[in-house]
């Protein structure tokens, strides 16, 4: 391929696309290393994704918060935080019943399947203490969860920004009904599918209701059976010093990192969410080595790519890709991140799942022939039942998971 006709039809991808492991358009819409912040930064009716019993724990969830996502998430509990009324609301109540339905379709569908084979296929990484690195994931802390349960560190990135939580009233209950209306809407791409679609995103997290990626990961925290401790911004300055302000402050997206510190059903540590709303282009790395100094930072990485818009494959993502190769000990991704031939080039393990097929009409460039002899050919493939990426629809699932060989 000729280097200016690459460019020239990646550029048009990024502008028609946007960045994101959140999908493309042509479907139609249907601690080891935990990180100081102040130095950078009745039971729940609705089935959610941790089983464990409560323990023992020194840390204190924010009851108002946590309550506010629960009504977001469509989720009862017993301190709601001054919200009564508002649960109690039909507004609530109807959002309640939707989403629930909603949300057992994806269960069923796919959450059912996939915590199994997490279990048995990635268990030993889930029994060691890692930081998860999770680029172009949008607001999707749901699969990071799901995938990686026990890290301390979530960092991840898209080109979403962070947004806010709404303030309900329950005099306005207008607003009410309409915010839980956009919610549902925001999440339905996901709960079909089970991936964003970066254009519909910039549209569902824009509007005057509701804003960013903040809201839809409250939502994801309360489903995976989560409190929230506490949600803030975390400001670099000029010279990459940090400070923190409050998340309702207005702050440069370009230099700004939210926080949300989380505690687990069944765990007494809390963990941690860092994202930044940002493009990460090599033509921005230069201006942007805060993010990029602070992704770093975290040493036992382990990384996710899901339906990324095969991005990790162009120069313009070097670093991204070589933060992946260079600093992680696995990576669980489709054929969407970083391409096969890299792994083996560098002598990494790589065990296949599902079969390969090419990729959707958005994304012909993306098309690995090395991954497709490899899908013919290597007798230890094992098998799907569940999808994981563009090809939702069908059967043609292709999953890897990469580890580092031992030295």
């Amino acid at each position: 391929m000729k280097l200016l006709n690459k460019y020239i039809t990646l550029a048009l991808l990024i502008s028609l696309l946007g960045l994101g492991a959140c999908g493309g358009k042509g479907e139609n819409k249907e601690n080891n290393n935990a990180t100081d912040t102040s130095k950078t930064v009745k039971k729940d009716s609705a089935k959610t994704d941790t089983k464990q019993p409560e323990v023992t724990t020194n840390v204190k969830p924010d009851a108002a918060l946590t309550a506010k996502a629960h009504l977001m998430a469509g989720i009862e509990l017993d301190n709601k935080g001054g919200m009564d009324e508002l649960f109690a609301t039909a507004e609530a109540q109807e959002h309640f019943k939707l989403l629930n339905k909603s949300w057992q379709q994806l269960e069923d569908n796919r959450l059912s399947k996939i915590r199994p084979w997490r279990d048995k296929e990635i268990g030993h990484i889930n029994k060691e203490k890692h930081n998860l690195f999770y680029p172009f994931s949008g607001p999707d802390f749901l699969n990071a969860f799901l995938y990686f349960p026990n890290c301390d560190n979530y960092i991840m990135f898209g080109l979403e920004p962070i947004g806010e939580l709404p303030k309900f009233d329950i005099k306005d209950k207008k607003f009410l009904k309409n915010y839980l209306y956009r919610s549902r809407e925001a999440l339905a791409e996901l709960l079909k599918r089970n991936y964003f679609i970066t254009s519909f995103m910039s549209g569902d997290l824009n509007t005057a209701t509701m804003k960013g990626v903040l809201p839809l990961m409250a939502i994801f925290l309360s489903r995976t059976g989560s409190k929230i401790v506490k949600i803030e911004r975390i400001v670099f300055d000029t010279n990459g010093n940090r400070k923190i302000v409050p998340v309702t402050v207005p702050t440069d997206k370009n230099r700004t990192l939210l926080h949300i510190e989380f505690l687990a059903k069944g765990k007494a540590n809390s963990q941690h969410i860092y994202y930044f709303g940002s493009d990460i282009q090599e033509k921005y790395v230069k201006q942007k080595k805060h993010f990029i100094d602070f992704i770093k930072s975290f040493d036992n990485k382990v990384a996710l790519t899901k339906s990324a818009s095969y991005l990790p494959h162009y120069e313009i993502f070097t670093t991204i890709r070589n933060i992946i190769l260079d600093e992680c000990s696995a990576v669980l991704q489709d054929d969407t991140g970083v391409p096969y031939r890299y792994y083996k080039e560098r002598g990494w393990n790589v065990q296949l799942y599902g079969k390969y097929a090419r990729p959707v009409a958005d994304f012909k460039s993306g098309y690995q022939p090395a991954l497709r002899d490899a899908f013919k050919t290597d007798s230890t493939v094992k098998k799907l039942d569940f999808t994981y990426g563009y090809h939702w629809k069908t059967d043609n699932t292709s999953l890897l998971f990469c580890q580092k060989s031992k030295k």
